[in-house]
């Protein structure tokens, strides 16, 4: 099966993981595609969320060490990733049976495993644990150009993710012949989810961020149209060679875990140790609906094709929030409290 016959190479990715799980249980098992059915399925499902010790892989590798062909997990895997796992794998076998691989869809047939549903999207990292985050930053050690060229492209990786929402592939995609100038205005031409373009607006806070690390990288101060260098360079600046997804939500995470490790404050520092590359672009969302945005230019910005996958980033202020709680307080205050 080859990627041009799916939607996207992220939809090939996903389909490729969840098979080969699928396929190498399928081994153990001794089963075949047509011989698939929905016990079977709900077999799989319970092997994934109760995987024995051959399937999992070690948390760090030890240097040259061959992983088994079943180390495909890190962990027990979540009812959440499950229903992901089940959405993927019903298309799949729907694509098999159009190719005339399988005959019936077990998948389709099989339950759904009970998710909690949040009403909100609540990950996303406060204003002041943003605050906090940009401030550590700011402050890394660059005592040796090893730690200051680091410190910078962490500084620059923060700023475009915060201030633009983009996506993680979407950035390690991106050049910076992507930044164009609308009379007085840049913008960043990006390619999204389902290879929608979109143009996402660059504030003045990101542009001074972009001229202070296109100074550093010994670039012109504005982008030019021709340049081939990429949005998120390797750490030595050189050869205009970019960095993976994986290296990117790396350094996010690797911040991320230095920042938490510093804090005094739970609070903050249990948001930030959680931090992904999609909990800052669920940040930027948040924060821009906080502070007025409309939902119509975030639905634009963020590349949403449903206006009702922005609204849940649309948050009541806090302070609104709790002046309603207390209004119930108020109700019972002066009378007798039972003690």
């Amino acid at each position: 099966m080859k990627a041009k016959g799916l939607r996207s190479r992220h939809t090939f990715k996903s389909y490729k993981t969840e098979a080969k799980k699928l396929l190498i249980w399928m081994m153990e098992k001794r089963l075949n595609l047509n011989s698939l059915n929905v016990e079977h399925v709900h077999d799989f499902y319970n092997h994934l969320g109760n995987p024995p010790k051959h399937w999992i892989r070690p948390a760090k590798a030890k240097s040259g060490e061959k992983l088994a062909d079943t180390q495909l997990l890190r962990a027990a895997v979540s009812n959440e990733s499950i229903c992901f796992s089940r959405t993927v794998l019903i298309g799949l076998c729907r694509y098999l049976i159009a190719a005339g691989y399988m005959r019936l869809n077990p998948f389709e047939l099989s339950h759904k495993p009970t998710v909690v549903v949040h009403a909100d999207q609540d990950r996303f990292l406060s204003v002041e644990a943003w605050d906090y985050l940009w401030m550590f930053i700011l402050g890394m050690a660059n005592r040796t150009p090893l730690e200051k060229k680091h410190a910078d492209r962490v500084r620059w990786v923060f700023a475009l993710f915060y201030h633009t929402g983009l996506r993680c592939e979407e950035v390690a995609n991106g050049r910076m012949s992507d930044f164009v100038r609308r009379d007085i205005t840049w913008q960043l031409k990006v390619v999204g989810k389902g290879s929608k373009a979109r143009l996402v607006t660059i504030n003045s806070m990101l542009l001074a961020e972009l001229m202070r690390f296109r100074k550093i990288c010994g670039l012109p101060v504005y982008p030019l149209p021709a340049e081939s260098f990429p949005l998120v360079p390797r750490q030595s600046y050189k050869g205009g060679v970019g960095v993976s997804p994986r290296t990117i939500q790396a350094i996010i995470t690797e911040v991320g875990q230095r920042a938490a490790a510093s804090c005094l404050d739970p609070q903050i520092a249990e948001q930030v140790a959680a931090m992904s590359a999609h909990w800052l672009r669920h940040t930027n969302a948040t924060h821009r609906l906080m502070v007025g945005a409309s939902l119509e230019t975030t639905q634009d910005e963020l590349g949403h094709a449903d206006p009702r996958t922005t609204r849940i980033y649309a948050k009541t202020s806090s302070v609104a929030r709790k002046d309603d709680a207390e209004k119930l307080a108020e109700l019972h205050k002066g009378k007798e409290q039972q003690p």
